[in-house]
């Protein structure tokens, strides 16, 4: 009974621990975003495509005011899920 719990305990673990993606706003690609908590398969499409045509983002505030969708909750949220701005969570 004890070694279940313990196996149990260990998957879990693991799990959690990969279910975390970092993805930098600036180098990832849609698909590595969308592993990004928040992050859906349209406001991944939005940051490659604002990155594209108008360079990096150089600040939280900048990714903040220059792609649709995100906000002061998810500003909070999506670097805590693993998104980083420069390698910077």
């Amino acid at each position: 009974m004890r070694l279940r719990r313990y196996l149990t305990l260990g998957w879990l673990s693991c799990a959690v621990a990969t279910s975390v993606q970092a993805a930098d706003v600036n180098r990832a690609t849609a698909f590595q975003l969308e592993a990004v908590g928040g992050i859906g398969e349209q406001m991944a499409a939005d940051i490659v495509a604002e990155r594209t045509a108008h360079g990096r983002f150089v600040s939280w505030d900048d990714f903040r005011q220059r792609v649709k969708g995100v906000g002061e909750h998810n500003l909070k949220t999506m670097p805590k899920d693993g998104l980083t701005l420069n390698a910077n969570p």
